[in-house]
C-alpha cells in the first residue's frame, strides 16, 4: 500500500522515451544534412561516420580483449576464448563495417577521417570519457536485475514472507487465541503482516520509538520451520496497540523490513561505497520490487500490507494503517 497522492515518490521503470529521442534527432539531423549538402554527399558521410564508428568500437574492443586475456582468462572465463570475444565486442559492429565495406565508395582523404576518429575513440575511451552516464548504468542493473534492492527484496520473499505468510502466521494467531482470552486480531481481516518501509532506511529497534501512540502488547508463539540445515528455526511477531486520536485502541501485527536495516548500515561503510543518495534509490527499488513480487505471488495475496514511509523521519501512525479500524468494528 503506497499513501495517496505520493506515488511520485517509488520510481517506476525506464522507457523507450530516450531512444525514441535519438530516433527523432537523427531523422532531424540527416533531413538538415540533406537539404545542405545533397543526397550523394549525405550517404557519403554516413557511410564514413558508420565505418569509423564501427571500427573505433571494434579497436576499444580489442583494448578490453588483451586485459582479459592477460589477467583474466581463467579466473572469469575458465579460458574459453569464445567467452571473451562476446563479452569484448559487439556483433553489430562487424556487420556494420563489412556492409560499409562492401558498398565502399569513399575517398582517400575519408579513410584519413575515420583513422583520426579512431584515434579519438580509443583517447576519449583511455580518458574515461565513453563511460556510460549515471542514467545508463542504474538502467542497465535494472534491466539486468543486478541492483542491490532488487536482491533484498527477493531474499526477503524467499528466505521470510513466502514460509511465513501462506500458513504460519495464522496458525501462530489461532495458537494465540487458544492459549489467552485476549479480545484483540479477533477477525480475520486482521490476520496480516503489516510491514513498515521507510525509505529513509533509518529503522528503530522498537516501534515504540517512532511514535508515542503506538505500544507492544505481546508475542505471537513462535513459528517454527526447518530451513537450510537448521532445524526448527524460529520466526517471531509481535502484537502493538496502535491508538488513534481519541486513544481508542487497535490492534495489528506489525514490522519494519529488516532488508532496510542492511541498506543503511552499508551506507554507513566506506568499503560499500553506498552514500545516501544511492540508499534512498535502493530503497525505492526494494519497496517497487517488493510489491511486484507479492502482489503475483497467490500465496501470499491478502496476507500482507506494505507501508511505504516515504520522508525521513516520518512518523508510523495509525493514518498509514487505512482501514484498520474499520476491519476491526
Amino acid at each position: 500500500q503506497q499513501p495517496s497522492g505520493r506515488r511520485s515518490v517509488v520510481p517506476r521503470p525506464r522507457g523507450k522515451l530516450s531512444a525514441l529521442t535519438a530516433v527523432a534527432l537523427c531523422c532531424a539531423l540527416l533531413l538538415w544534412a540533406a537539404v545542405w549538402r545533397g543526397s550523394l554527399l549525405l550517404l557519403r558521410y554516413t557511410a564514413v561516420g558508420c565505418l569509423a564508428l564501427s571500427t573505433g568500437s571494434i579497436l576499444r574492443g580489442a583494448c578490453l580483449l588483451v586485459e582479459e586475456l592477460v589477467n583474466h582468462s581463467f579466473s572469469r572465463y575458465r579460458g574459453n576464448l569464445m567467452k571473451m570475444l562476446k563479452a569484448c565486442f559487439h556483433r553489430g559492429h562487424f556487420l556494420c563495417l563489412a556492409v560499409v565495406c562492401v558498398f565502399n565508395q569513399l575517398e582517400p582523404e575519408d579513410w584519413l577521417s575515420v583513422c583520426m576518429a579512431c584515434i579519438c575513440s580509443l583517447l576519449f575511451s583511455a580518458m574515461g570519457l565513453c563511460d556510460p552516464a549515471a542514467v545508463e548504468v542504474s538502467e542497465i542493473v535494472e534491466q539486468r536485475k543486478m541492483n542491490v534492492g532488487h536482491g533484498l527484496a527477493w531474499s526477503f520473499y524467499t528466505g521470510y514472507l513466502r514460509l511465513i505468510l501462506p500458513t504460519g502466521l495464522e496458525a501462530s494467531i489461532e495458537e494465540y487465541h487458544a492459549s489467552r482470552s485476549a479480545a484483540v486480531l479477533q477477525h480475520r481481516d486482521t490476520w496480516k503482516l503489516h510491514i513498515l518501509i521507510p525509505l529513509s532506511c533509518c529503522i528503530p529497534d522498537k516501534l515504540e520509538e517512532a511514535d508515542d501512540n503506538i505500544s507492544f502488547l505481546d508475542n505471537l508463539p513462535d513459528i517454527t520451520i526447518d530451513r537450510a540445515g537448521i532445524r526448527k528455526r524460529v520466526f517471531k511477531h509481535s502484537i502493538y496497540t496502535v491508538y488513534d486520536q481519541a486513544k481508542r485502541p487497535h490492534y495489528c501485527v506489525v514490522e519494519y523490513a529488516t532488508p532496510l536495516v542492511t541498506l543503511y548500515q552499508m551506507s554507513q561503510e566506506a568499503m560499500a561505497g553506498f552514500d545516501a543518495e544511492e540508499r534512498l534509490q535502493q530503497s525505492t527499488l526494494f519497496f517497487r520490487t517488493l510489491r511486484d513480487i507479492l502482489e503475483s505471488s497467490r500465496e501470499c495475496r491478502g496476507r500482507y500490507r506494505l507501508i511505504l514511509l516515504d520522508g525521513p523521519g516520518t512518523p508510523f501512525a495509525l493514518s498509514q494503517l487505512q482501514g484498520l479500524r474499520r476491519v476491526e468494528k
